[in-house]
């Protein structure tokens, strides 16, 4: 099977997807990333870069703990694992040396889903799955009500 270039570079890059699978789901898009997406907006990307959208009511800053504030402004709240519980959807917070890295999104199949940089949106067993590489690992663990109202 031919592989698209951008799969070939995950399996690379982060060596269980190769054994664990996954699905591309999105198409590549400069237009959001993965902060963005797992916070559910697909028309801005979201970092603490001075050009880029960040929430007010966080602290703009590379320290994961930044990133816990935007989350905690959408309504999330720290949770113990990244295991499936109804009624609830949940957030990985990757980092690496105590800056945040990374974001992905569990879908109510208990499956994760992340944008990949300025690749594809793509559909991961678990958010160890692309932990190691260029997102460092999965932290943090926060969740709300499904469908709560922001």
């Amino acid at each position: 099977m031919d592989l698209p270039r951008s799969a070939r570079f995950l399996t690379r890059e982060f060596r269980r997807l190769s054994y664990e699978g996954f699905e591309i789901v999105g198409e590549p898009s400069k237009r959001y990333n993965c902060i963005s997406y797992a916070a559910g907006d697909t028309t801005n990307p979201w970092s603490n870069h001075e050009d880029d959208y960040w929430p007010e009511y966080a602290t703009r800053s590379a320290d994961i703990q930044s990133l816990v504030e935007v989350f905690a402004g959408l309504g999330f709240v720290k949770c113990e694992d990244s295991s499936l519980q109804n009624g609830y959807e949940k957030v990985a917070l990757y980092e690496e040396q105590g800056e945040w890295m990374h974001a992905a999104v569990q879908m109510p199949n208990g499956r994760w889903r992340s944008k990949m940089g300025q690749g594809p949106v793509i559909e991961h067993l678990s958010p160890e799955s692309i932990s190691g590489g260029m997102y460092g690992n999965p932290t943090i663990y926060m969740r709300r009500a499904r469908n709560a109202q922001v």
